[in-house]
């Protein structure tokens, strides 16, 4: 009986030395993200050199079986199915950062360690491969504040379905999750065309999803809602 207590004993200590192995993996796997510098970021390097090294960058495989911090907003526009995908198509999707000009943005969003509010300001982006129309297409989005992400198209089936993947954030956000993806999805409905639009953010590490969950929920969520109110404005 005191055999089979002790080994017990040992199996409960395994298992716990296993789970505490675990976070304290979890927790380098963050901290090794958090020192890690963004493609293209170091200044020494010229124009071409960082528009080549941020081309030839992988791109991080998005995987249904991660952990990620999900936000949905959805929409109604008094628009037909087929007439809104062609509008996207043409516009929507090439020209998104003129939805996002003047509302807080991913990027130029509070940092997670401030409430101050942010200065919204024009964004621009930068054709790295393709001409943002097909599955690959890449490109870099800078902002006001001088920050910047890449973007590339992962799924492309319109009139149904659009969505890219954002990565090597250079502002303090990107020092938390590896990627995100944004994803719409549209339908048509007796009022026209209902979009739905998710944004999941996948947290560098095991803590990083706590300090990403409030930004994601609340401040995210007012930029999606205040997006989507301009692309009806503009579509409408």
């Amino acid at each position: 009986m005191a055999r089979q207590k002790n080994m017990g004993a040992l199996r409960g200590q395994g298992v716990q030395r296993r789970l505490l192995a675990a976070a304290l993996t979890g927790l380098v796997m963050a901290l090794g993200g958090c020192s890690s510098a963004p493609v293209g970021s170091n200044p020494s390097l010229t124009t071409e050199q960082r528009d080549q090294a941020q081309r030839e960058a992988t791109r991080p495989p998005a995987r249904l079986d991660e952990s990620y911090e999900t936000v949905i907003v959805e929409s109604d526009l008094p628009v037909p199915l087929d007439q809104f995908a062609k509008w996207f198509a043409e516009k929507g999707a090439p020209e998104f950062s003129v939805f996002t000009n003047g509302t807080s943005s991913l990027f130029p969003l509070p940092s997670l360690r401030s409430s101050s509010s942010a200065v919204p300001g024009e964004v621009h982006s930068d054709a790295l491969i393709g001409s943002w129309s097909n599955v690959g297409d890449r490109r870099r989005v800078v902002f006001a504040d001088g920050s910047s992400a890449l973007e590339e198209i992962t799924s492309d089936q319109l009139p149904q379905r659009f969505q890219f993947e954002i990565w090597n954030l250079t502002n303090d956000t990107g020092r938390y999750i590896t990627y995100a993806l944004s994803d719409f999805r549209f339908s048509g409905s007796d009022r026209g065309t209902h979009v739905r639009w998710e944004y999941s953010f996948r947290p560098r590490g095991l803590p990083d999803g706590l300090f990403i969950s409030r930004f994601v929920h609340e401040d995210f969520r007012q930029f999606m809602e205040a997006t989507l109110l301009a692309i009806h404005c503009s579509c409408c």
